[in-house]
């Protein structure tokens, strides 16, 4: 006797012959349209549909701008960068772009970032502002976003010495959120779900996504700040990309006050002591030749310095490895904790690659990287890889090099290519 003549059969079923049961599935036969279902007493009634999350948004005139900096009356690089991203932001906001400008004799700054791509520029100038002090800087920029009917949606600050000072206290005076050292920014929306703040319950459609490495640069954060405008970022060097200067580029100047208090000046300058730099600024150029622990002792750094000067603006760089090590001063130091770069050309000589370093210089358009082993991280990233020893393979680069240059002119990096 089979183990299925052993069970009894449901009355409600069809019997199945014993070879078609082992396969078979009992399908119940269709309910009229007109039958009622029946109804367990403890069946719970259906769920209602969730109902959508209300749209909040957060006044302001969809303006963003641009703290700018300016030493001696030459804007640095980093606000041209911001520049860049703010008008992709502004773009995607529906809004315009915009810059504070702030220093003594300014005129000629004040056009060169119309040129990159403000559509207006705050101008406060005036000789107590000539060089950068906390509490007059802030009062100025305060001052002006207050006579805003609706404040600015974003405003943007370089991860300078300067922009990490004086950041902070716009945000404190202001009560609204700040993100420091970011490497992107973009806008989006934020469902906030959290019933912890119930009336911070909805959709916010325009949020600053500012967006910085975290965990050893192991990780993106994405953070925002939607409850109050102005939301505030500030933003590595070297990372965003400035727009291409247009000298046709039309814009408006407005010359906008200062008023000053005597509480301002709690610090005085008794004197400003600018280092002389005999080297092209890492921001600035074309080609970098980076040396780590592999190139053997500060005189390492000679060889490099030599093949960088086959190059039009080549200039050397460091790993923080040498950096702690004495073998070269710190100004020279690329990476998490030190420059973040952009170059046409990078060449990492005996660097073995740890994020911290990467993060600095991921974004060349070319990375060049000469390393004795084989499975050093560098070569993740790199474009080409030379394994090989740096003493040995820097050399026949340089006789290379110095062959193929006619009439003793240097190589431009986007003429002449090292492998």
């Amino acid at each position: 006797m089979s183990q299925n003549e052993n069970q009894p059969q449901d009355p409600q079923k069809p019997p199945v012959s014993g070879d078609a049961q082992a396969g078979a599935q009992y399908v119940a036969p269709k309910e009229s349209a007109t039958s009622p279902s029946p109804k367990a007493d403890n069946e719970a009634p259906p769920k209602p549909e969730p109902e959508p999350m209300r749209e909040i948004i957060t006044p302001s005139n969809k303006e963003v701008i641009v703290v700018a900096e300016q030493v001696q009356g030459q804007v640095q690089t980093v606000t041209l960068e911001l520049l860049g991203a703010g008008r992709d932001l502004a773009n995607k906001l529906g809004g315009k772009l915009s810059c504070i400008l702030l220093g003594h004799n300014v005129r000629e700054a004040a056009q060169k970032l119309i040129q990159y791509g403000a559509e207006c520029v705050y101008v406060a100038d005036h000789p107590e502002l000539e060089n950068y002090r906390t509490l007059p800087f802030r009062r100025v920029i305060t001052d002006l976003l207050q006579t805003f009917e609706l404040p600015p949606h974003i405003l943007l600050l370089g991860s300078t010495t300067t922009g990490r000072d004086l950041a902070p206290r716009i945000a404190a005076f202001f009560k609204t959120g700040l993100t420091a050292d970011c490497t992107e920014l973009d806008i989006g929306p934020y469902e906030h779900t959290n019933k912890a703040d119930p009336d911070k319950l909805g959709l916010y459609p325009g949020c600053l996504y500012a967006i910085r490495p975290s965990f050893g640069e192991s990780l993106k954060a994405r953070i925002l700040g939607p409850w109050n405008n102005p939301q505030m970022a500030t933003t590595r060097p070297g990372v965003m990309v400035p727009l291409q200067p247009d000298t046709n580029r039309t814009g408006e100047i407005r010359e906008i006050p200062v008023n000053l208090k005597p509480e301002d000046f709690r610090l005085e300058i008794a004197e400003i002591v600018r280092e002389a730099q005999s080297a092209v600024n890492l921001d600035e150029a074309d080609v970098i030749v980076a040396g780590g622990f592999g190139v053997g002792g500060p005189e390492g750094f000679e060889l490099l310095k030599q093949l960088a000067d086959c190059f039009e603006n080549g200039v050397i760089g460091a790993s923080r490895k040498v950096v702690d090590a004495g073998w070269i001063p710190y100004q020279y130091q690329i990476g998490q904790t030190g420059k973040t770069v952009r170059p046409k050309v990078y060449i990492a000589c005996g660097i073995s690659g740890a994020i911290q370093h990467k993060v600095g210089m991921h974004k060349a358009s070319l990375i060049i990287a000469i390393n004795k082993d084989a499975d050093a991280p560098i070569f993740q990233v790199a474009h080409h890889g030379i394994v090989g020893d740096v003493t040995q393979v820097v050399p026949e680069l340089i006789r290379q090099l110095k062959a193929g240059q006619q009439s003793g002119n240097k190589v431009p990096p986007q003429e002449k290519s090292l492998v």
